[in-house]
């Protein structure tokens, strides 16, 4: 029941993903071909468009190939299986980085929006770090964390209101109501924005940013942290999802083209389309909508983490304590490190643009290596295979992913030459990510080399003995405890031990030793005023050296509570002694726990009666 409510709430979280970095692209696509072209867009814009439409249709049939060929793996286990650790690292890596740019870009939408209404962008240096590390703040508290449900509602109704502007527009058109007045307005609008003169062919420029819906497409293609059945999305339901954006998109355009808005400007296209209709009263409404649409896509780019870190560390590229479902606190302290990274990237990518280009080039690097897989893939089917249907199929998708493969690889040489700046600053961040799994991975098959099986007969040879000591510092219940404890674990000599640190004390524990008749020896070690771990170390090793083939057992009371005024007064953290014990060869460390509640001292005393008895009846 529970592994089908968690795939429910992944394929709710999935959805809510794509909706919302759909609505993500029908805002930002636009503007960053308009900031490509020339000031006086003409051709290019509709070329541009015409471009990312072509991808697109290639993308999709990528995608349908590779649902048919391996339906069930993610695109990091492809490159892992098919080309080696080293592309799989790079992919996960990449898509690591692809999360954190969707986080920058929402931002960027929302410091965008605000701008074009208080005319004001001295404070767009600073907001966009402050504003990732604020929505950073959910992902750490339970409380504070918003439904996805809600998420994806508030993303479909910013993008109905951008599609109802659209259809209105039309209508007006229609009408013979979109005069000189109206275009006036949109110019104007549009012009207060900020001027971009960087890019080196507005051409080129603009083809590339319209990649933008296949860079999106590529990365929500499948699903995260579900049954491996439902890994990739089917393309019908891609298509459903992304025919809509494209035609917001030449909606969009051609009002551009209609309403003659300049290129190489900063500001959203649709808030020009919302100033020629309904001036500043309904700018300033379309500036909240696309605010609330940023946020929402950012912080569903936050949620997305954590869970592809589990999925990464379930594929060993992680720690494999961050694959467990209570793991929340780990996995969220990696997210708020990812977070910290993003802010500080706002400051070099500080406009959409160079945001959604580093995006594109670090999704058609994924493609890239994703289509070399299924290029080896093809290779090694050819080699195993003897069946003429599977080597003619084999031969076919051999060619077609290389030619995909060309093609990414051209893409992202172009952008580098058109955008060295985003592409470099790009490089260096996925390297951030990339090395850390680079240095696990390889920390990890180190280990394992060591930790292997020896075939030496002396290192399975069976300790002859185990002796036991008590550590306890009075003559108290924990103490009592835990020589029940070791005694009933019969082991082949037995004695207390206490750090002789001050002298009374020490006098108190000899007399309440004796009084309670303990048939354990009680060892005093140390000299007064002297120190705590030293003495125990030290007797710990001259047993060993006495006895070199057998175990030292130390018993360490631990008073543990949960109530709620004892907590200030008893210690929650490892005592230090117990963290160098474990370091010694040939040492093991108990520690008796005793509950300091009223529920658990009669828990605490049930058990001694258990362990009262077990002795008698041992002793006959």
């Amino acid at each position: 029941m529970m592994g089908q409510t968690e795939s429910t709430t992944s394929m709710t979280i999935a959805r809510t993903a794509s909706l919302t970095l759909v609505a993500l692209a029908a805002l930002t696509a636009p503007q960053v071909v308009l900031r490509s072209v020339s000031s006086m867009p003409g051709a290019e814009l509709w070329i541009a468009t015409g471009m990312g439409l072509l991808f697109f249709v290639i993308m999709m049939g990528l995608l349908w190939v590779i649902n048919r060929a391996t339906p069930r793996r993610s695109m990091q286990q492809n490159a892992f299986r098919h080309i080696g650790s080293w592309a799989g690292l790079i992919v996960a890596a990449a898509q690591i980085l692809a999360y954190a740019l969707l986080i920058m870009l929402g931002v960027a939408v929302v410091t965008t929006a605000l701008t074009a209404i208080t005319h004001n962008d001295k404070w767009t240096v600073w907001m966009p770090s402050v504003i990732v590390l604020l929505l950073a703040i959910p992902i750490m508290s339970d409380k504070l964390r918003t439904s996805m449900r809600v998420a994806g509602v508030l993303a479909f109704a910013g993008t109905l209101v951008l599609l109802a502007l659209l259809i209105y527009g039309l209508v007006q058109e229609a009408l013979g109501n979109i005069d000189f007045q109206a275009i006036r307005a949109a110019r104007l609008e549009s012009l207060q924005s900020q001027i971009h003169l960087d890019g080196v062919n507005p051409y080129v420029d603009a083809a590339l940013g319209a990649l933008f819906p296949s860079a999106i497409l590529l990365l929500t293609s499948e699903r995260i942290l579900v049954d491996p059945k439902d890994r990739r999305v089917p393309t019908r339901k891609l298509a459903r999802i992304f025919v809509p954006l494209f035609i917001i998109i030449l909606l969009t355009t051609y009002f551009i083209d209609v309403l003659m808005l300049p290129g190489r400007r900063t500001g959203i296209p649709a808030m020009s389309i919302g100033a020629a209709f309904f001036g500043d009263t309904g700018q300033a409404v379309l500036a909240i909508v696309f605010s609330i649409v940023g946020i929402v896509a950012a912080y569903t780019a936050y949620r997305q983490l954590p869970r592809f870190l589990r999925e990464l560390a379930l594929d060993g590229l992680l720690p494999r304590h961050l694959a467990a479902r209570d793991a929340n606190r780990p996995r969220r302290l990696v997210v708020i490190t990812i977070g910290f990274l993003a802010a500080v990237a706002t400051w070099v990518l500080d406009s959409m643009q160079a945001v959604a280009m580093a995006f594109i080039f670090v999704c058609f690097l994924i493609a890239f290596v994703s289509a070399l897989a299924f290029v080896f893939r093809g290779r090694s089917i050819l080699d195993d295979s003897t069946e003429a249907h599977a080597r003619r199929q084999a031969r076919i998708e051999i060619l077609v992913f290389i030619g995909f493969a060309l093609i990414s690889v051209t893409v992202v040489v172009l952008l580098a030459w058109v955008q060295p700046y985003a592409v470099l600053t790009a490089s260096l961040c996925l390297v951030v990510p990339t090395v850390f799994l680079w240095t696990y991975r390889r920390g990890q098959g180190r280990v394992h080399e060591v930790l292997s099986a020896s075939a030496d007969p002396h290192d399975r040879r069976i300790p002859t003995r185990i002796h036991g000591l008590v550590l306890i510092e009075r003559c108290d219940q924990p103490a009592i405890k835990a020589v029940s404890w070791a005694r009933a674990a019969r082991l082949s000599s037995l004695r207390a031990v206490v750090i002789d640190v001050l002298p009374a004390q020490t006098r108190r524990v000899r007399e309440d030793w004796e009084q309670s008749r303990i048939p354990v020896s009680l060892t005093v070690l140390g000299t007064p005023r002297g120190a705590f771990r030293g003495p125990l170390i030290e007797y710990v090793r001259s047993l060993r050296a006495v006895h070199p083939h057998d175990i030292i057992q130390v018993f360490i009371p631990r008073v543990m509570s949960t109530g709620s005024w004892e907590r200030f007064y008893v210690s929650h953290t490892t005592p230090k002694i117990v963290s160098e014990l474990r370091l010694e060869p040939g040492v093991m460390v108990t520690e008796v726990p005793y509950r300091l509640d009223g529920v658990g001292r009669s828990m605490n005393d049930d058990h001694e009666e258990r362990i009262a008895d077990l002795t008698r009846d041992s002793h006959g």
